[in-house]
């Protein structure tokens, strides 16, 4: 005699699904969506402005609402346009803002253009190191200089850091210029409110922060002193 067994079309039903549940297409979870690029730095931002703080990176399409009398000071990454407004509502654009019912200063620095971007758009990766190509030397011959990955127009740059701790600063152009080591005691410092010389206009530096490093090429027409951020700004 032979006995035939049926299984319940829900079994296989809820096999199917264990099987759905296990593949590979099914446990893989959704991209998270790329944060938008930043496009613009705050140098400056009234009291009581929501939504912003000094040394802020904002994305394009991004609004900030200043009541009267209160200023917001941008600069540009790419552009390198350095905008004052006061009042208005104000529409982060990707080189310049769009105000609406308020006042714009507008004028153009030096800076660094397209390498601000990029080196604004590796900052927040912690533990990454940023490596550059490096120049290689045929036998006999000295190694020739990396090449910069930012060029700063002022001699006292900007440090923005992660997190409290040393910045090293080694001369790559001159042979015998001891290391230098600047204690951040936060996460912003300003070296042109320190004591201190600065930087050497035309020089190369390699300046290092935790895991990170830039290769740093003073302008040879670099002065010295504060002012906006941006052209003096390096960001770990």
């Amino acid at each position: 005699m032979t006995i035939a067994f049926q299984t319940p079309a829900r079994v296989f039903a809820a096999g199917a699904l264990l099987l759905l549940a296990a593949s590979p297409a099914a446990l893989a979870a959704d991209p998270a969506p790329a944060a938008p690029a930043p496009t613009a730095l705050v140098e400056d931002v009234s009291d009581g402005v929501d939504g912003v703080q000094p040394m802020d990176y904002l994305a394009a399409g991004r609004s900030v609402a200043l009541k009267a009398g209160q200023t917001l000071t941008l600069s540009y990454l790419e552009s390198c346009v350095n905008e004052t407004i006061t009042g208005g509502s104000v529409t982060v654009g990707a080189r310049e803002s769009a105000v609406d019912g308020g006042q714009v200063q507008r004028h153009t620095l030096p800076c660094d253009g397209g390498k601000l971007l990029l080196a604004s758009n590796e900052t927040g990766k912690a533990g990454v190191t940023v490596f550059r190509s490096a120049p290689i030397a045929l036998p006999g011959m000295k190694a020739p200089l990396p090449k910069p990955d930012l060029t700063l127009f002022k001699t006292q740059p900007v440090l923005i850091l992660s997190a409290p701790g040393p910045v090293t600063i080694d001369r790559l152009d001159v042979q015998g210029i001891a290391l230098t080591t600047v204690n951040v005691p936060g996460t912003t410092l300003d070296t042109a409110k320190k004591d201190g010389a600065g930087l050497e206009p035309g020089g190369l530096y390699k300046v290092s922060a935790g895991q990170k490093s830039f290769i740093v090429k003073i302008d040879d027409k670099a002065a010295g002193g504060g002012g906006p951020a941006l052209g003096r700004l390096i960001r770990f």
